[in-house]
């Protein structure tokens, strides 16, 4: 009976065997992981720096830093487009007075921000748009599933460095857009705005069906007040026309 037991005893190579299987498969493990991370991961911002645009208070709003450093980040890549060789500047980004704007919009729990950024250094500025909630990012953002648009400007009256040549990689109807997807939140006392189907440039006006006055004078007030919306969220209203559905 003894002699059978010391028949059974597995083999020492069997043992080698088996533990060299283990090891591979340990080894295997670890690099797939590797590889899986290496896959997802986020790009890494310490090989690749961002310009800083400082800190931001707009009112009583306090950017939160991740936020803010999200917004670096995309300027440093549409910076990338406009520079051959860019070194990120030492001086920070300047956010050019009286360009901010903000719009609450308070039952989505949202706002929606705008500014201008000014880069002395490399005589370069940039339009941003910005979406973003008390809580988190907005996950469905109008700036296509993107809550950030990093803009040339367009106004003349804005541009003080009329020698650069700028370029985007945001498409170039991207205000147009911003105005389709907040138009559905822009709230007025008698009538409501809709961009056109067909037409993005175009704003369409209707009159609520209780508005008995439609007179010209009426009208016009309906356009200002949709201008100055339009304004509040930092797209300039003159990029559009305006098209009134009178009610039958």
């Amino acid at each position: 009976m003894e002699n059978e037991q010391k028949s059974q005893k597995i083999p020492p190579i069997i043992l080698i065997i088996i533990f060299i299987q283990i090891i591979i498969f340990v080894v295997l493990g670890v690099i797939i992981k590797n590889e899986i991370t290496k896959n997802n991961k986020i790009e890494n911002r310490d090989n690749e720096p961002s310009v800083s645009i400082g800190s931001l208070t707009i009112d009583d709003i306090d950017l939160p830093n991740n936020y803010i450093e999200d917004i670096s980040h995309s300027l440093t890549e549409v910076m990338k487009l406009n520079n051959d060789n860019l070194n990120i500047p030492n001086s920070k980004i300047t956010v050019r007075d009286n360009s901010i704007t903000t719009k609450r919009f308070e039952e989505q729990n949202f706002v929606a921000l705008s500014f201008i950024v000014d880069i002395p250094d490399l005589e370069q500025s940039y339009q941003i748009y910005y979406k973003y909630s008390s809580d988190k990012v907005v996950d469905d953002s109008p700036f296509l599933d993107n809550p950030r648009a990093i803009l040339c400007l367009e106004e003349k009256s804005q541009i003080i460095y009329p020698n650069f040549n700028c370029n985007s990689n945001y498409p170039s109807d991207t205000r147009y857009r911003i105005i389709k997807d907040y138009a559905n939140f822009l709230e007025f006392d008698n009538f409501s705005i809709r961009t056109d189907n067909e037409n993005l440039h175009q704003i369409n006006l209707k009159p609520f069906p209780k508005t008995a006055d439609t007179t010209d004078a009426v009208i016009e007030s309906y356009i200002t007040q949709t201008k100055t919306a339009i304004q509040s969220l930092g797209v300039s209203p003159e990029i559009f026309t305006y098209h009134i559905i009178r009610n039958n």
